[in-house]
């Protein structure tokens, strides 16, 4: 059974050139950079209404797979940190575990229905579930009904960067068609 880190090979995902790197994990920084100096008057930043982090992630998964997915992922919530002080730093962890989790959860299901155009949000919502499970035995996210409330607040919250994330998935879907993994190309 072909492990997500070997599904390049597999004629689903491209092996990315140090271009691709480097052109994704600008893209991770420069997002999210944008999107904060974006003029907003909010009580809580831009980023957390249109979800930028995620959308150099789902780009690097969509045309490479996981490993540059997670590199990406990994790296817009550092990077911005350093920059430009957000993700406030304790929701950096919280915040590449998520990313993490949708890099995985998006690469498995990119390599299974790559035409499905819903991938990327469906992919933020179980990023944002995992995540939420996985943090509230050590008591990030508070008392026992917490994970329930966050995922639900975080859904509410990031409904417009779910609109984002189908649109850019189906621009993907769209503009570079990709086969399935058992799809045959010459039929």
């Amino acid at each position: 059974m072909p492990s997500l880190a070997t599904t390049a090979s597999a004629g689903v995902f491209r092996r990315p050139t140090v271009r691709d790197a480097a052109l994704l994990l600008a893209l991770a920084w420069f997002v999210p950079f944008a999107v904060h100096l974006a003029p907003w008057s909010g009580v809580r930043p831009l980023g957390v209404y249109l979800l930028p982090m995620f959308w150099a992630t789902f780009v690097a998964v969509y045309f490479h797979g996981a490993a540059l997915g997670l590199l990406t992922g990994l790296f817009a919530p550092a990077v911005n940190l350093v920059v430009t002080g957000l993700p406030a730093w304790k929701f950096v962890g919280p915040a590449s575990l998520e990313l993490a989790v949708f890099a995985l959860a998006t690469t498995w299901a990119v390599r299974r229905a790559p035409r499905f155009w819903l991938l990327a949000p469906l992919g933020y919502l179980v990023a944002k579930a995992g995540a939420a499970l996985l943090l509230a035995p050590v008591n990030v996210v508070g008392e026992a009904g917490a994970p329930g409330r966050l995922f639900s607040h975080a859904v509410v919250t990031g409904a417009t960067g779910l609109i984002v994330l189908a649109l850019i998935n189906a621009a993907l879907v769209r503009f570079f068609p990709k086969l399935a993994a058992g799809d045959d190309p010459a039929g």
